[in-house]
């Protein structure tokens, strides 16, 4: 982040003294490491107000980076408070905030701080970084550019961020910086291998037969290629597993030698599945989901296709086609 993106955005929330804290719906690990840590520089070094509020549940294996319960969904809002500003972390446009944006009066300044190159620009002041490897990234850079002191609790948070949304260092999007930067946020405090326990060894059993389930029924096709999974709700409601504690299940795609590309759909509805989509090497999935009104990353993105689900895999599969061959086309020019 510039220095100048720092100035502006300290510029915007100089007179604000009780702020909301927003980030896309169903917030993952960057988002939720970005807001938190957010929060503590407000509330405990500028010593303001500050409310974090989301669309969707705080998944349980995140919980460790939130003890005192400062995420709340926008359910438990019961009415709207009077805030001065908006900071908004990690979505391409604001109606990706979901149920959040019925808080956000028409006239407030918001500022919007993203790595999505495909972002909207809706905030007062937008600060887009589409080279850093996540937003946790650029909420340091920010901090450090306002003289902030690194808590070993904001390092944790942004390291959670890092470490989440690189895959664990795996997707191209990871540069010698970020393993600098995380290297820097372990000097000051944060311990990879308990937040690494936290979030990727501390399955439920249910959630650990959900697992089995689902790759049992993994279709691999394309010579090898490509392999998607799926997720009905009537499996939802078997293992009691909820949707927002599914985040990393799409992973396990490209844990099978040869595969390039992975995908879960999950069935949302009679006619609606939501598709996590990722990649290895440079193949850019983006350019899948935006087939279908989506986005995202290089080797990280989503949409969802109003179809049922069979017909959603039929269709996935055919924009993977279109995608691949599309991409051989460019490449042999």
């Amino acid at each position: 982040m510039r220095k100048t993106d720092a100035s502006r955005i300290a510029e915007l929330l100089r007179p604000a003294s009780r702020i909301l804290i927003t980030a896309h719906r169903d917030p993952d690990g960057d988002s939720l490491g970005c807001q938190l840590a957010f929060h503590e520089y407000w509330t405990s070094q500028k010593k303001r107000t500050a409310d974090i509020v989301n669309h969707g549940s705080l998944p349980r294996k995140y919980r460790f980076l939130d003890p005192k319960g400062l995420v709340r969904t926008r359910g438990q809002i019961k009415r709207r408070k009077h805030w001065d500003a908006v900071v908004v972390f990690e979505c391409s446009s604001l109606d990706r905030i979901g149920s959040v944006q019925s808080l956000v009066p028409d006239a407030i300044p918001v500022v919007n701080i993203d790595h999505h190159p495909q972002n909207s620009m809706f905030g007062t002041v937008n600060v887009l970084d589409s080279t850093a490897a996540a937003c946790g990234e650029m909420v340091y850079d920010l901090l450090n550019l306002w003289k902030a002191r690194i808590t070993p609790a904001i390092a944790q948070q942004l390291a959670v961020a890092i470490v989440t949304d690189t895959g664990r260092f795996h997707y191209h999007s990871t540069s010698p910086r970020t393993l600098e930067l995380t290297a820097e946020l372990m000097r000051q405090g944060a311990d990879l291998t308990a937040l690494t326990d936290q979030i990727y060894y501390s399955y439920t059993v249910n959630h650990f037969r959900l697992l089995q389930h689902v790759l049992g029924h993994a279709q691999i096709s394309a010579g090898g290629t490509v392999c998607l999974l799926t997720l009905s709700a009537a499996d939802r409601r078997q293992f009691g597993v909820p949707m927002r504690e599914l985040e990393g299940l799409v992973d396990y795609t490209l844990s099978v030698r040869g595969v390039k590309v992975g995908a879960l759909l999950k069935e949302l509805g009679p006619h609606k599945t939501k598709v996590s989509l990722r990649s290895s090497d440079s193949f850019n999935v983006s350019e899948i989901a935006g087939l279908f009104g989506g986005g995202g990353h290089v080797n990280a993105s989503g949409c969802t296709i109003d179809l049922p689900m069979e017909e959603s895999v039929a269709a996935l599969k055919k924009a993977i086609a279109q995608v691949r061959r599309a991409s051989r086309v460019r490449h042999a020019r």
